[in-house]
């Protein structure tokens, strides 16, 4: 009898560090991450060019490297003070992501770096959404900043495809009310974000 309750103890505790495994190895900070966006495209007098945001990145990395990120245009800043949309636009928002980066990363490129070292990777990044999914290579900038942060940035902005994005829910309405007749081909995009790790 004592022998099955040990053995019973020691299974509940491989399962339990297996579970404890699969959680969040690193976690974005919020408050210090986000997505900048430079949107040049034609108006209603003429050639237009705003920088928007997207605040409040709620990403994740599992201890396997697998990365997820939602975007939800809550998180936009077209519904406060500088967009000047929250009336209009607070009937398109939603719980559900407008939009899901995804990608894959080596774990231990975070946890092998000393603080106050960085490195840049080429990553597959994933943007999926409920009309389209687009993949493409970027060059992913980590540094550790001390035992507990780190600084996760693009190495150069990437460009987003205008008529891909124009395959999002909502975004023609979205589009007309900021202003804009049509969109050029590409928005430069920036990405800073803080990690903890757990």
């Amino acid at each position: 009898m004592r022998d099955r309750f040990w053995k019973m103890l020691g299974v509940a505790s491989v399962t339990l560090a297996v579970t404890s495994q699969a959680q969040a190895a690193w976690q974005f900070v919020p408050a210090d991450s986000e997505i900048t966006a430079h949107v040049a495209g034609q108006g209603q007098r003429g050639p237009m060019e705003r920088t928007y945001h997207v605040s409040d990145l709620q990403g994740t990395i599992d201890d396997e490297g697998r990365f997820e990120m939602p975007l939800r245009l809550e998180q936009t800043d077209l519904l406060g003070k500088k967009g000047g949309l929250g009336g209009l636009l607070s009937g398109l928002s939603s719980d559900s992501a407008m939009v899901t980066l995804s990608t894959k990363v080596n774990p231990a490129w975070l946890s092998n770096l000393q603080p106050g070292d960085s490195t840049t990777r080429n990553v597959t990044l994933t943007a999926s959404g409920n009309h389209f999914e687009r993949s493409e290579q970027v060059p992913l900038t980590l540094e550790r900043l001390d035992q507990q942060y780190y600084h996760l940035t693009l190495a150069e902005p990437i460009s987003v495809d205008t008529q891909q994005l124009m395959k999002l829910d909502n975004a023609q309405t979205v589009l007309s009310l900021l202003g804009y007749k049509r969109l050029d081909n590409a928005i430069p995009i920036e990405f800073n974000a803080r990690l903890i790790e757990r």
